[in-house]
């Protein structure tokens, strides 16, 4: 919330103010999970400033229970911006994420693909698809699937984000209804790491309805890359 407020607005104490508003709201507090330390050394991704240079894909299950038959979440971010997608289904086998990947190479093929080493990705079938694209496979290093790191703080991002709209709706609106919005507060929002809302790092402009103002906050977007 700090990130989404503090580009347009300002006064004395915002920051404490908006962090006291924020610790006690109870939908926030029910869905949020403690931060705890990860121990262990896992082999990093070499950083990027190029969008689709490195795309990270993961997925999130449990959602069932979300009003919805469709159980899981799948996610996709883009290393060098943090912007993301994500797409709902029933299953998580290769045809699912040749799917949701033929979507994002709409856009653009990217360099390099990382992913888990889920028995979806290590198939036959989908190494073709990859082949046929020239997309670099990388794969998390075994029994440290958290090495696909910026996903894993995506995920509890965007899966907190979630359960509280979800929760704080009086009706019983499925996940898979919620989801757009979710996403599209959090590829608006400006990220901790970048200062900039990933939207914009990714397509050098904001939408003129954008919660947080115009294009005019930032810096021009080639500079804002680096």
């Amino acid at each position: 919330m700090l990130n989404l407020m503090t580009p347009q607005y300002y006064w004395p104490n915002i920051t404490s103010d908006i962090t006291e508003f924020v610790k006690h709201c109870t939908v926030c507090q029910l869905n949020k999970k403690r931060k705890q330390k990860r121990f262990g050394l896992l082999q990093q991704v070499p950083p990027t400033s190029t969008p689709f240079e490195c795309i990270s894909v993961d997925t999130v299950g449990g959602f069932n229970y979300y009003n919805s038959t469709k159980k899981f979440l799948h996610i996709v971010i883009d290393h060098a911006t943090r912007h993301v997608w994500a797409f709902p289904s029933k299953n998580e086998n290769s045809e699912t994420y040749i799917n949701i990947l033929k979507r994002i190479f709409q856009i653009q093929v990217p360099v390099k693909l990382l992913t888990d080493r889920n028995a979806a990705f290590t198939s036959s079938r989908f190494k073709k698809f990859l082949r046929n694209y020239n997309v670099k496979h990388l794969l998390t290093t075994a029994h440290h699937p958290k090495t696909n790191g910026k996903v894993e703080r995506v995920n509890q991002s965007l899966v907190t984000r979630l359960k509280c709209k979800v929760n704080s709706t009086s009706t019983k609106v499925p996940w898979t209804k919620l989801l757009e919005s979710v996403i599209n507060e959090y590829n608006l929002t400006p990220h901790s790491i970048t200062k900039y809302p990933p939207a914009y790092l990714l397509l050098g402009t904001l939408p003129y309805d954008s919660p947080i103002g115009q294009n005019s906050y930032y810096e021009p977007v080639n500079e804002a890359r680096n």
